[in-house]
């Protein structure tokens, strides 16, 4: 089945394979050589206009060009081809092998079909002398050239095999060191976080989900449990509303605060958000709550800081404006008078109402600068 996965066309998945070494394969150019009383034997495998000769018995040879090979034809015929006298055949007559070269002048090949049905090469036998095979010596070659294609899909089959189980070693090695890493990450977050499935199951979850859970409610967060059971009833309309927006694929957070018997009022950030496969395909929801209490106490803090200094400033303002205000209505009743005390008595007095009134505003500003607005953080 591997091998058929691969389409062997051409030979493509045996080329590089060390087949010359190859014993089973050694033996079957022997035995060839002995059957049929030849001292050139070849396994053949054909790929990109080039004959690979990968076992090989007296030829040193290792690659031809596929046209000028006596090979070439006989890779192409259904059966075995045997030229008694390759001299005196029109086909093979031309060949530089037989009219020069090593002066080939008997040739028997048959081609090694994988058992997709397709031609990849050739079990070649040659001789220097014209001869004859008889219906045993035939059998005997074509039996050998199955054995070989079969031995040779074989050791293919093992070599894929091989490779995959490493491909697949290699994976689980990193989905492994995937998953120690998001663990490890997981673990260490001070969040809450519960990873649920579509049915409102609990999936998964990490040491802070299990050390609340257990503080405030008492319980063992349990894999396959209804998340809604460790719920404070308050909130449970609010998640279920959350919980299926975020199947929905919309991404939404709440904020409030929750008082326990144990721990107080704890002020928390809740964000829900779609989980989701390689695929893209929701499978669940990502629950994560942060703890904000210490951020909210805070805050509360500045917020009745601000409240003390606007108070302190409007009491300020009051207590400088009421003399300001005597002293502003002596200067108009002093001005109605024409300016009768004096000159330098009045332009003192002048100067210093409107310092005096210069200060109040000065100290207006710094305390309206001096104000912290509230502010609710929120999930980007």
């Amino acid at each position: 089945m591997i091998v058929e996965e691969k389409h062997l066309s051409d030979a493509t998945l045996f080329i590089d394979f060390d087949l010359e070494n190859d014993h089973e394969l050694l033996d079957i150019v022997g035995l060839a050589s002995a059957i049929t009383n030849s001292p050139f034997i070849t396994i053949a495998l054909q790929h990109d206009g080039i004959l690979h000769l990968k076992v090989r018995r007296g030829i040193d040879v290792e690659q031809v060009e596929a046209y000028s090979s006596l090979c070439a034809h006989a890779l192409n015929q259904p059966g075995l081809t045997v030229v008694a006298d390759t001299f005196k055949d029109k086909l093979y007559g031309n060949n530089l092998n037989v009219c020069g070269g090593p002066g080939i002048r008997f040739f028997a090949g048959m081609p090694l079909i994988t058992a997709a049905g397709i031609p990849v090469g050739v079990l070649g036998v040659y001789d220097v002398i014209p001869k004859i095979l008889d219906e045993h010596q035939a059998l005997v070659l074509k039996i050998l050239a199955g054995q070989a294609i079969k031995i040779i899909e074989l050791k293919a089959g093992a070599e894929i095999l091989r490779t995959k189980q490493k491909e697949l070693e290699e994976q689980r090695q990193f989905n492994t060191d995937a998953s120690i890493r998001l663990r490890s990450f997981f673990e260490s977050s001070t969040n809450f976080h519960v990873l649920l499935g579509k049915s409102g199951e609990v999936i998964d979850f990490n040491k802070t989900a299990v050390g609340f859970i257990r503080t405030v409610h008492k319980a063992v967060l349990v894999r396959d449990d209804q998340f809604i059971k460790y719920l404070h009833p308050a909130f449970v309309s609010t998640f279920l509303k959350r919980y299926n927006e975020a199947l929905e694929g919309k991404k939404s957070f709440e904020e409030g605060s929750t008082y326990y018997e144990d721990m107080g009022t704890i002020w928390w950030e809740a964000a829900f958000e779609a989980a989701r496969n390689n695929d893209d395909e929701i499978i669940g929801v990502s629950y994560l709550i942060r703890n904000v209490t210490e951020r909210k106490l805070k805050e509360q803090k500045i917020i009745e800081q601000n409240k003390s200094l606007l108070k302190i400033a409007h009491i300020q303002a009051h207590e400088f404006r009421a003399p300001l205000t005597s002293i502003m209505g002596l200067m108009g009743l002093i001005k109605d008078a024409d300016y009768n005390a004096p000159r330098e008595y009045l332009e003192m007095l002048g100067e210093a109402v409107y310092a005096l009134d210069d200060k109040i505003k000065s100290i207006v500003a710094d305390i309206d600068n001096m104000v912290v607005s509230p502010f609710v953080s929120h999930y980007d």
